[in-house]
């Protein structure tokens, strides 16, 4: 059997195209195509062949960088809130103040411990 018989795994096509039929091209191109990834039932789509490919990728990323520039970035940052006694512990060095009003009025205050008395 050779080229002009028909595609078979590990077989590259004739050097002159017109030895094989429309049907021997179309079943060697399916024989060659990879396996796409994900369900085999679903077909797939120009759609998903575009968002796979290179020109996709940079189609998509394009669209990101124009959506911010004009809407501005998403806020996505996770804040976690936990609401605390008010009263400081007796022996901190220090004392938060919170302004949630101003939080540039918010502040800090250390305290000094007292040097242990030398014998």
């Amino acid at each position: 059997m050779g080229a002009a018989d028909g595609p078979k795994d590990g077989l590259d096509p004739p050097s002159d195209p017109e030895e094989w039929s429309d049907e021997q091209w179309i079943a060697w191109l399916q024989a060659t195509d990879p396996t796409p990834a994900g369900d085999p039932q679903r077909p797939v789509t120009i759609g998903s062949r575009l968002a796979r490919s290179a020109g996709g990728s940079v189609l998509g990323t394009a669209m990101l960088a124009l959506s911010q520039a004009i809407y501005g970035r998403r806020d996505d940052e996770v804040v976690v809130v936990v609401d605390g006694g008010s009263a400081p512990a007796p022996d901190a060095d220090f004392e938060v103040h919170l302004d949630p009003d101003h939080p540039e009025r918010s502040s800090v205050v250390f305290r000094r411990r007292p040097e242990p008395p030398s014998d």
